[in-house]
């Protein structure tokens, strides 16, 4: 395994209980008894009550659309330490209430804590014997460690290379574990502990104006970004894409829009051609370019090894975004019910049918730790337990475990926050179902880009589609056979 140099760590950081050697560089901050390094391009927020006194740090981007800004200097609280009767109620009201890209770093009220954003969008990986914690294993560990450590079997077994990942804790390297959402980190004994949801999730009898709000927030972040510098939107021709642009309505004058012209995208950008030129976009198609074997290697490293697949070899083409604000839509297959496949409300599930459903190798420790992680959710209904698999099986640990990748990017997914997953879990199980649950919201808001295709040519290509894609990429439509197997034990 070739690693990088050790300066490659932007945007990383490292939390401990004792002061560990920062790294020229970087800062050294205190945080009550915690010491946290902090990697250059690493922002931090002080979090103060009403009455200036600290209870902990944010770490990212965090966007607050009550006071209609980004979180920047300082982010200061109505309330008082003193007036605080429930900690986990407290932190809900007052950190999960923001959007953005953040993790926050609680020391206050005799507890020191850790906690993610509704969905990880800044991993945490930690080593409870070491008793560290820290963006990613590539600073928790020195080179010998991180190669003596790497998990190489299991690397390969699950096919990290390509299109795998490691689940419910697992990391590539001995002793590491991932902090999932939804779960805060206890810096006293080092040990993890759902905070969300605590109970199920009441179904709303209103889904438009659900779907509305979801909306009114999508536009209220990316209305902020766009006023606080250049920003650029996705845009494919998948759903979410779609909805981005339709919550964008109004802000076209201030967004460009970007489409990457990668070797398998070319239905995506064949429809971003279609809606800019129909709608009048400012469209840049951005040049792919691949990875050399040196910014592969850095990008894995600086991923801590725990993804791969196209984004390793497509990242380079995303460099003119460098130094700007960049809107993606991850975030909106939670309100599509992604794992329902052939499930009902009362269908029991084990570890091993939900490994299969997130078409991973069904190896002994990666049952093991999904069954593990399945245990507490008993209470919950089979809908609410296969999203909440989305959300922290897969989007936590698949899908932002490469948080650090791209350390020069400000890239922030608006459709993610706790009151939109509230709000998609809150609606009708028979109209998520469907996978349009966002169509009629689409159409009220642009009703006229709604009638351009969504994942589709809109043409004879689209017949040969399904044929073209087996034959491009065998091994996913042999995972695909495998999620649905899965689903029907």
């Amino acid at each position: 395994m070739l690693l990088p140099g050790s300066d490659n760590f932007d945007g990383q950081f490292v939390i401990s209980t004792v002061a560990k050697p920062c790294p020229r560089g970087w800062q050294q901050r205190q945080l009550g008894a915690l010491v946290l390094n902090l990697a250059p391009t690493t922002n931090a927020v002080p979090v103060l009550d009403a009455e200036n006194r600290s209870i902990g740090l944010l770490i990212g981007m965090p966007i607050d659309l009550d006071r209609n800004s980004i979180v920047d200097g300082q982010y200061r609280l109505d309330c008082r330490l003193d007036d605080v009767r429930n900690l986990d109620d407290f932190v809900e009201k007052n950190i999960y209430r923001l959007t953005g890209s953040f993790l926050f770093i609680l020391s206050a009220l005799g507890s020191r804590r850790i906690y993610l954003d509704a969905d990880g969008t800044l991993s945490v990986v930690y080593d409870q014997e070491a008793r560290v914690a820290g963006a990613t294993a590539s600073v928790l560990l020195d080179t010998d460690e991180y190669q003596r450590r790497f998990r190489a079997e299991l690397y390969k077994t699950l096919d990290v290379e390509d299109a795998g990942w490691f689940t419910a804790g697992l990391t590539a390297h001995e002793g590491i574990t991932r902090l999932l959402c939804n779960h805060y980190l206890d810096l006293d004994n080092w040990t993890t502990r759902r905070h969300w949801p605590v109970a199920p999730i009441e179904i709303s009898k209103d889904p438009a104006s659900v779907c509305a709000r979801i909306c009114d927030r999508i536009s209220q972040t990316t209305q902020i970004l766009a006023r606080a510098g250049s920003t650029s939107v996705a845009l494919t021709a998948g759903n979410d894409s779609r909805l981005l642009l339709a919550c964008s309505r109004q802000l076209l004058a201030n967004l460009t829009f970007v489409t990457v012209a990668a070797p398998t995208a070319d239905m995506d950008v064949a429809c971003a051609k279609r809606l800019a030129r129909q709608f009048g976009l400012r469209h840049d198609v951005l040049p792919y370019r691949e990875a050399t074997v040196a910014e592969a290697d850095l990008w894995r490293f600086r991923a801590g090894h725990c993804v791969g697949g196209n984004n390793v070899k497509m990242h380079p083409s995303v460099e003119p975004l460098e130094g700007q604000y960049f809107i993606g839509g991850l975030g909106g297959e939670v309100g599509r019910g992604f794992l329902w496949l052939n499930a009902k409300q009362d269908t029991a599930i084990d570890a091993k049918g939900l490994v299969a459903r997130l078409k991973l190798a069904r190896t002994a420790e990666v049952v093991e730790a999904v069954d593990a992680w399945l245990a507490p959710l008993a209470h919950f209904d089979t809908f609410l337990i296969l999203d909440l698999a989305y959300l922290e099986l897969r989007m936590s640990t698949w899908g932002f475990c490469d948080s650090y990748v791209k350390p020069r990017h400000h890239e922030i997914h608006p459709i993610i926050s706790r009151a939109n997953y509230v709000d998609m879990l809150s609606l009708p199980p028979e109209l998520r179902r469907k996978g349009d649950i966002y169509f009629q919201a689409i159409e009220a808001r642009w009703k006229e880009i709604s009638k351009v295709p969504i994942n589709k040519y809109g043409n004879y290509k689209d017949i040969l589609r399904p044929a073209k894609e087996a034959i491009r990429n065998p091994k996913r439509a042999s995972r695909k056979v495998m999620q649905i197997v899965g689903a029907w034990r």
